[in-house]
């Protein structure tokens, strides 16, 4: 068995909705229809939103006193570590951004939004803390809203631009 404390899992979290945060900001920046623009600002503010309420639930964590574990098996931990290694914004910055299509910025946030499902569903599978479990459950729901706005604006992209 390996262990990971719910700082390390929760500081994954707040890395990974600050950097859709930036992701979705830069694409705002660059997309040229309003409709994409306010996806990605909507989605933006959503991921600062996150990002806070992970950051609330860390420090709540860390003045509650001993660190709590999440007791996961190897191959639970191969997993975590690919996603986190991967990283779903590896080799995305702002100068590939400009080079690509609206519709392309539109596939990585989708690409993003899964794996960031992903993560939280094994991290909530994990805790042992049920407060980051319940905000887990509700961040992995409004994750899934974004697949959505996301893959319904792919398919006007895909047939406008």
């Amino acid at each position: 068995m390996k262990f990971l404390s719910d700082d390390e899992v929760i500081t994954v979290a707040m890395n990974l909705e600050q950097e859709g945060r930036g992701f979705y900001d830069e694409a705002a920046r660059l997309s040229k229809h309003k409709e994409t623009k306010e996806i990605f600002n909507k989605l933006r503010d959503e991921e600062a939103d996150h990002y806070k309420t992970f950051k609330d639930l860390l420090d709540n964590i860390q003045a509650a006193g001993p660190k709590g574990y999440f007791n996961i098996n190897e191959e639970a931990v191969s997993y975590l570590n690919s996603l986190i290694e991967t990283g779903v914004f590896k080799g995305i910055d702002k100068q590939s951004i400009k080079r690509l299509s609206e519709a392309e910025v539109l596939e990585i946030g989708l690409k993003v939004e899964r794996d960031s499902v992903l993560y939280y569903n094994e991290a909530q599978k994990m805790s042992t803390n049920p407060k980051a479990r319940e905000i887990m459950s509700k961040i992995i729901e409004i994750e899934k809203e974004h697949l959505v706005t996301l893959t319904n604006r792919l398919r006007v992209a895909r047939r406008l631009f």
